[in-house]
């Protein structure tokens, strides 16, 4: 059994992936987010390796019984972009993506002490723009991440912006709207069929031997804020 972090704004969600055998944990409420984003548990952990990095702000997953390192955010987070994505990076195949001036010191100063390369990318919120389906693989509606992933060899599927619920916001985003449970299932929260590029999804998935759930098929795909695995 795994131990998921993921919001506590749709339970239904939450009693699937309880359902299927796991432990699910939610996230905290960070006020100083805007509030479509407080409960997203991909803007308040990371997890790199054997160690977890938390906003200082949430005071429930700085006390949870992690068996990685735990490390604490030293700057707060704020309301206004882009102080809101200290944590919003996408660790992918060794490397740290993501929008270098807003990252947290802590974060910055562990990269550079065990040699992960930070590689600089225009989109702020790179791990909720990012579907990561294993170390070479990956979906996303961003042409920088798009680019800066092929260029390290890695095969990316470009979708369409939109068509992802997300409360406050015009649309939402393909990493919050799904994740890995396993190395070989991804969760979709919410009727993916409907989304336009579902069958190329599919089949990219497909193609790496990586099985489609999709949870709550009778609501829209939703971006909650991903799930973060914690154990």
């Amino acid at each position: 059994m795994s131990s998921f972090v993921i919001s506590n704004k749709y339970p239904c969600f939450a009693d699937e992936l309880s359902k299927m055998g796991h432990n699910v944990i939610f996230s905290d409420t960070v006020k100083a987010f805007p509030q479509p984003e407080q409960a997203h548990a991909d803007m308040q952990i990371l997890t790199i390796n054997n160690t977890v990095f938390v906003l200082q702000e949430c005071e429930k997953l700085k006390t949870l019984p992690y068996k990685e390192n735990l490390i604490i955010c030293k700057n707060k987070a704020g309301k206004k972009y882009p102080e809101n994505i200290l944590l919003n990076f996408l660790f992918f195949n060794d490397k740290l993506y993501g929008k270098v001036s807003a990252i947290d010191p802590t974060l910055y100063k562990y990269c550079v002490k065990n040699d992960i390369e930070i590689v600089n990318i225009n989109q702020g919120y790179a791990r909720c723009s990012t579907l990561i389906l294993n170390n070479r693989t990956a979906v996303t509606a961003d042409i920088s991440i798009k680019n800066a992933l092929e260029k390290d060899g890695a095969e990316v599927l470009l979708i369409s912006s939109g068509d992802i619920k997300l409360e406050g916001y015009d649309y939402g985003f393909i990493g919050g709207a799904s994740g890995k449970i396993s190395d070989n299932t991804v969760v979709f929260f919410g009727n993916a069929e409907m989304h336009p590029y579902y069958s190329s999804i599919k089949e990219l998935c497909s193609k790496n031997k990586i099985e489609i759930k999709i949870l709550c098929k009778n609501m829209p795909l939703t971006d909650v804020g991903g799930i973060v695995k914690i154990l």
